[in-house]
Order: structure tokens, then C-alpha cells, then sequence
């Protein structure tokens, strides 16, 4: 019996290559009624921490059982694992990395299964392109309803990579730019809360970023053009913006710098 399982795709690949629409196929031969959505396919190359927080601040907006498949995976080819995760709500297929970390900060983990078993996967593996020859068709046949169990063994052990919390002392907060959007954005670790109530609780309100004042503010508009300011984000982490210009450009920052943020 065909399992309607919505599946999405989060992958390093890009656009210009063929290596989504591959995946797709694989996936729609097996099943041909699967639905699938691309969360995105523009992860910098390898980036896991980045793909990380892409996934952690989208997959609740999701249908309970939706299937993520995410292959940003610089160990293709190598002895790490790839696993189907089965979460209280979501199913996650993923390379044994850290991807899959902050997630399950927050979901409750039922079973992590193992991949093993051939029998679910292409008949020749290559040793680069594990998406197509493994991730998709493990996608296909979960959502045409096999077991998971039959893909594999459970096992308890997998990479974890910590969440990068702030730094606060007094007056300043050690942040780390954890993703930076398409407009040049800076998505810092720290909570929109957190930083509304250190905020709030300051004598000026005066904001200082890589040494230049910034205000905070509740929309783009309310700065002049080119000019800085810090923002409450929707994927409720600060963010340091500038009207009109990237800010990663006007700042020189990257993903995974730390830099204080200072509030008097």
C-alpha cells in the first residue's frame, strides 16, 4: 500500500548540475505518485553546520511523516553510516554527520535505523553519488510503505554536533553567525527573546556591531537605505541586516564567526 508521505529534498547540489533531477527521477520510478518539495538545493558546498540550521528552522512547518531527505555529505564514499531516523512526527533520511542534530534537540527520537540492506538501493553504487544510488531510491520505497525496519539495523550511537549557544557577560553577547540568507543577512545564534530581554533591561539601548552603532528594529524600512540594524528574524534568532545591501559584505562576516555584540 502506497504511503502518501510528502518527501523534501535538501541537498549541496545547486541547479546547474543534474543531480536533483536524478534524484527525483530515481525517487518517481520507484514512486510514481510521490510528492516532493526542494527545501533547497543551494547549501554552500559541504556545509553541514548550514544545512543543519536550514533544516532545524523548517521541518515543523511540515505534514507529520513527511520524509526529509538531506544529502549534504562530504564523507560519500567512505565507511560513515546513513541513517533513517524516525522521529514522534517526521522521518529523516541523512548521512551520519551532524545534520540531523539540532533537530532532535527538540523531536523525540523512536528508532535510528541503520541503511544497510542493497536490496533498496540502485545496482551500482558509485562511490560519489550516494544521493542517487541510495538516499532517493531508501526514499521511494519508504513512501511505497516498507518497513523500516527492513532497511536496515537500529542502532543508538550517531554524530552529534552541539548547538553553538551565546556567550553572555554583563553588557555583551558572543555571538556566532550561524547562516547567512541570499540578501547578505546574518542569522546569529541568539534567541529573539533572549536578546529582547537583555535589551530591554539595558540603561540606553545602545547597539554596537563590528564597531558601528545599529538599532534595533522591527522592519527593513524603518533605517535609511544602506544603513545597519538588527531585527528580530522569522526564524526566531537575531539577525543584523542593512537596508538594501548585503550585510555580509558590509560587515566582512562569514558563517561561523564569532563576534560580541555589545549592548549599553
Amino acid at each position: 500500500m502506497v504511503r502518501k508521505n510528502l518527501i523534501v529534498l535538501l541537498t549541496d547540489f545547486g541547479l546547474s548540475d543534474n543531480y536533483v533531477g536524478v534524484m527525483k527521477g530515481v525517487i518517481k520510478k520507484i514512486n510514481p505518485s510521490a510528492d516532493i518539495i526542494d527545501l533547497s538545493n543551494e547549501i554552500l558546498p559541504q556545509s553541514i553546520r548550514q544545512a543543519a540550521f536550514c533544516l532545524f528552522t523548517s521541518y515543523k512547518y511540515f505534514p507529520e511523516k513527511t520524509v526529509f531527505t538531506c544529502v549534504i555529505d562530504p564523507g560519500v564514499g567512505s565507511n560513515r553510516k546513513i541513517l533513517l531516523v524516525k522521529t514522534e512526527n517526521y522521518y529523516f533520511i541523512v548521512p551520519d554527520n551532524g545534520i540531523i542534530s539540532w533537530v532532535i534537540e527538540k523531536e523525540k527520537i523512536e528508532k535510528i535505523i541503520w541503511i544497510q540492506n542493497k536490496k533498496y538501493f540502485l545496482d551500482n553504487i558509485s562511490n560519489t553519488f550516494h544521493g542517487r544510488d541510495i538516499f532517493a531510491p531508501v526514499t521511494g520505497w519508504l513512501t511505497k510503505g516498507i518497513n523500516i525496519n527492513s532497511f536496515g539495523k537500529e542502532i543508538n550511537n550517531i554524530v552529534k554536533i552541539p548547538f553553538p549557544k551565546p556567550k553572555i557577560d554583563k553588557n555583551k553577547i558572543l555571538c556566532e553567525i550561524i547562516y547567512i540568507d541570499r540578501f547578505g543577512n546574518l542569522i546569529t545564534n541568539i534567541e529573539n527573546s533572549l536578546f529582547n530581554s537583555i535589551y530591554e533591561k539595558s540603561n540606553l539601548r545602545k547597539i554596537v556591531f563590528r564597531e558601528k552603532k545599529v538599532e534595533l528594529k522591527k522592519s527593513y524600512d524603518s533605517v535609511e537605505m544602506n544603513q545597519p540594524l538588527v531585527i528580530n528574524g522569522s526564524h526566531d534568532y537575531i539577525e543584523i541586516s542593512v537596508r538594501g545591501k548585503s550585510a555580509k559584505e558590509y560587515f566582512n562576516c562569514k558563517i561561523g564567526q564569532k563576534i560580541p555584540i555589545y549592548i549599553y
